[in-house]
């Protein structure tokens, strides 16, 4: 039965070597082609063809666990630095998602063998399961707690027929019941990875056409502050013309109405912020324009730098967002309590920006996860802030009290 213990440690590790495959594979950011795959078909020969030989060369249990374990480790060392020359995330917050995996294969390799190795695929699958889950942020504590409870019952079932003599009946059927225990866990494997990159794919689809609604949203309103500026440009000569011709006829007063009727036309295209970067100041001026046309209290100071690390769909996502919601709380208080207050600096390689505005004195979203009770982008909005901002590894700190809400954002900069 030599034959059987060995075929069945070669499918084991085929399995393991496969799924650890696809975790590195999903865990980063890895474009596909024909050389990655060549060197993935190479370690899976690796990991095979030592499992076939060593029996041949006569090698004894204790030496065959631990020649395993060394080809797992090789394994483990080839794909770090796989990760490290082909993934496009940073490899310092990659390197512990691939060795944990790892460690726990080469670690349960030492201590199973026959049904143990049964019991021990239940938390191999877990150990891929459980990060892919991180990754694709769908997997909650909830949710996560019954994925472990489901591996633990069926790992308990499988150690309940492998590693004791409670329960008494032929081998075969054991084999079978056993071998159905792997399959089950495959499929519940495939079944919530399944789900999850499901998730994932339609959550960034509902995030990419928010992203192009925005951008068109926020392009009509600078085009809009665009075009008036354009108009006074076109006219400056005109309005000369009619002060030069006033001044001429000694109608003083009637030149001082005109100037006051140029000033209230100008209001409706000053430019309020200078930070330093084009893109700030494009997204700043143009809501900064709507808010004095509601009647808004504006107190801003920014400073940017002229590049930053920051794309500029995702600096429209955060910024664009944060002050839609800003004005739209004001539009519900009274004018003469409407305020808003942005402050944006660079402070020790971090960029940090701060949204204070007026809001009713019992807003109408719930506290816990600031999240407004209408239905739309509202919601929807403020967890692409978040999503945009944890892609830059940033911080997101929502607060409000009776009459203020206030959003800070803090994003390293490279």
């Amino acid at each position: 039965m030599d034959w059987v213990k060995q075929m069945e440690q070669i499918i084991f590790q085929a399995m393991w070597l496969l799924c650890f495959w696809y975790y590195v594979e999903q865990m980063g950011e890895i474009e596909k082609g024909t050389g990655k795959r060549v060197l993935g078909v190479c370690l899976t020969g690796v990991c095979l063809s030592g499992s076939f030989l060593l029996p041949f060369f006569g090698v004894k249990v204790f030496g065959a666990r631990f020649l395993t374990a060394a080809a797992w480790i090789l394994i483990s060392g080839m794909m770090l630095l796989y990760d490290l020359f082909f993934d496009g995330e940073p490899f310092r917050r990659q390197w512990w998602k691939i060795l944990l995996p790892g460690t726990g294969i080469i670690a349960g390799l030492f201590v199973a063998e026959g049904g143990a190795l049964f019991v021990l695929h239940g938390g191999i699958m877990l150990l891929f399961l459980l990060p892919l889950g991180r990754k694709r942020e769908s997997l909650k504590l909830w949710n996560g707690t019954l994925l472990m409870a489901a591996y633990g019952m069926i790992s308990a079932f499988l150690w309940l027929l492998g590693c004791t003599e409670q329960v008494e009946m032929p081998t075969v059927l054991r084999s079978v019941l056993m071998w159905g225990g792997i399959v089950l866990e495959a499929l519940l494997f495939l079944a919530v990875e399944g789900t999850l990159f499901s998730y994932k794919k339609g959550f960034d689809f509902r995030t990419e056409q928010f992203r192009s609604a925005l951008m068109e949203h926020q392009y009509e309103e600078i085009k809009s502050v665009y075009l008036d500026m354009r108009g006074w440009r076109h006219d400056y000569h005109n309005h000369m013309q009619v002060m030069k011709a006033q001044l001429a006829l000694g109608q003083t007063e009637e030149m001082g109405a005109y100037l006051d009727q140029l000033e209230q036309e100008l209001d409706r295209v000053d430019t309020f912020v200078r930070s330093g970067n084009l893109m700030v100041d494009a997204i700043l001026n143009s809501k900064l324009t709507l808010a004095r046309r509601q009647k808004v209290a504006v107190n801003c100071k920014a400073k940017a730098p002229k590049q930053l690390s920051v794309e500029d769909v995702d600096l429209c996502v955060i910024l664009g967002n944060l002050l839609d919601n800003a004005l739209e709380a004001c539009a519900l208080v009274a004018e003469e309590s409407r305020f808003l207050r942005i402050y944006m600096a660079v402070n020790k390689r971090q960029l940090y920006l701060s949204v204070q505005n007026a809001a009713q004195e019992e807003p109408d979203f719930e506290a816990r996860h600031y999240i407004t009770r209408k239905r739309g982008n509202h919601g929807l909005g403020m967890k692409r802030v978040q999503a945009a901002v944890d892609k830059y590894g940033g911080y997101l700190r929502l607060a409000n009290e009776a009459g203020i809400f206030a959003a800070e954002v803090t994003m390293p900069l490279p």
